[in-house]
């Protein structure tokens, strides 16, 4: 006997109040287990934009460029935002490679393991927690700007410049340097490279030779170069460096920078601003320049 046979024979054995109570039961059933399964994601709807195009600053701060980049996925999570767009995308495993323009963003996951290669043969890699914008050299902007950083390495093709987290300029020809973030508020930037670097932090210039470390600070305040005044001028010691403006004669400089004031100036330098008369002087000494001068001062040993 078969299914559709024993089915009639059920339905006719019910009373028909009983058969009633079935059919309208069977058309309950569909109807609650519809309501129990409501798809949240078509219901009410997405949300509109309250208006249409978006208004600039929305979009990105950083935008397009002409310059190209390509990005290179070697493990998860690692997406990208291509310049003046909202949404990021993915790189998966079988869709690993993308090129994106100049101003584009590109992110590393805890996990995350991503390369960058940059116009001029400049590379940057970031592994763990990562963020980043490729920068518009034709526009004067760094190659690449992070954003955040865990650990990142930097290899520069020919003479480049890089910016830090908080606005430091990392300025260098070959590599690799490395970025380390050791610290919640501590970045460390380490030379392995055969070249000399520099680094712009603030008023401060340092210079990194090869296998030198430097840590900075990030500073609520940012630590992006301070803008010079046309009228000032630079003077690069070894103690560190100073900017002067007015009349002022450099009368030694090294580790100790002497200086005198000829004319109404100004002096700042080693987180102070000096103004001078004419005539006054200022010595500015390294860490290094009392042990020196101690070591002179101090008799020979053995002598008496």
């Amino acid at each position: 006997m078969n299914a559709v046979h024993t089915a009639g024979r059920l339905r006719s054995a019910l009373p028909p109040r009983r058969q009633a109570s079935v059919v309208l039961l069977a058309c309950l059933v569909p109807a609650l287990l519809s309501g129990c399964f409501t798809d949240t994601q078509r219901f009410p709807g997405m949300l509109k934009p309250l208006s249409n195009p978006l208004p600039e600053g929305v979009k990105s701060t950083f935008l397009r460029g002409p310059e190209d980049a390509y990005v290179i996925r070697h493990s998860d999570p690692v997406s990208v935002r291509t310049a003046e767009t909202t949404s990021t995308v993915r790189l998966t495993y079988y869709d690993k490679r993308t090129r994106t323009p100049a101003g584009s963003w590109v992110y590393s996951g805890p996990n995350g393991h991503v390369e960058v290669l940059l116009p001029g043969n400049t590379v940057i890699t970031m592994r763990g927690p990562s963020a980043g914008v490729v920068g518009s050299e034709s526009r004067r902007e760094p190659a690449f700007t992070f954003i955040d950083v865990a650990h990142a390495t930097v290899t520069f093709g020919e003479l480049g410049i890089v910016q830090l987290p908080g606005g430091a300029l990392l300025e260098a020809y070959g590599g690799p340097f490395v970025l380390e973030l050791i610290s919640d508020d501590i970045l460390r930037v380490r030379n392995r490279s055969s070249q000399q670097g520099a680094i712009a932090y603030r008023e401060e210039l340092f210079s990194l030779s090869p296998s030198e470390v430097v840590d900075l600070a990030l500073l609520q305040v940012g630590t992006a170069p301070f803008e010079l005044d046309e009228a000032s001028r630079d003077v690069l010691t070894e103690a560190g460096r100073v900017e002067i403006r007015g009349t002022v004669d450099v009368l030694s400089s090294g580790l100790s920078a002497r200086l005198r004031a000829s004319g109404d100036s100004e002096i700042s330098g080693f987180g102070q601003t000096l103004r001078l008369d004419p005539g006054d002087e200022v010595l500015f000494e390294g860490l290094g320049s009392e042990a020196e001068r101690q070591a002179r001062n101090s008799p020979p040993s053995g002598t008496p």
